[in-house]
């Protein structure tokens, strides 16, 4: 599993830990490198994608009056999910609206879905990246 997962495009590092069912992927800065990508290779090798942990690059955006995030450079975008209306995090977001940043969230599992994945963020900083 190690071995598939660095001979994606844009991984860096990879280690798995078949104990505990996880696996920790390090990507290269400017990777392109989409969550459905990794998904499709966990799957391809007989295992089962479960929540992912990241750290990413985000643009802030609104749709109507919900909150989304669009990875930069892979314009994976997810809905904002918060714990309630006045959760500091989703103040901050909202303050940020048309900004890059970099989040720390959490995605769910992929379930069979027409609607916009969902990312629960943990924490916002500003971007001291590229733009």
């Amino acid at each position: 599993m190690r071995v598939t997962l660095e001979k994606l495009p844009g991984v860096e590092s990879a280690v798995v830990r078949l104990n505990d069912g996880r696996a920790i992927i390090q990507l290269k800065p400017g990777n392109t490198l989409t969550m459905a990508t990794i998904r499709q290779s966990v799957e391809r090798n007989g295992f089962t994608p479960r929540e992912a942990v990241v750290q990413a690059l985000v643009d802030i955006a609104t749709k109507g009056s919900a909150l989304q995030v669009r990875v930069s450079r892979t314009n994976d975008t997810y809905a904002v999910a918060a714990a309630s209306q006045t959760d500091p995090v989703l103040q901050q977001l909202k303050e940020r609206t048309g900004q890059r940043v970099v989040i720390d969230g959490t995605i769910q599992a992929a379930k069979e879905s027409l609607g916009t994945p969902v990312m629960q963020v943990r924490g916002v900083k500003p971007s001291e990246r590229e733009p």
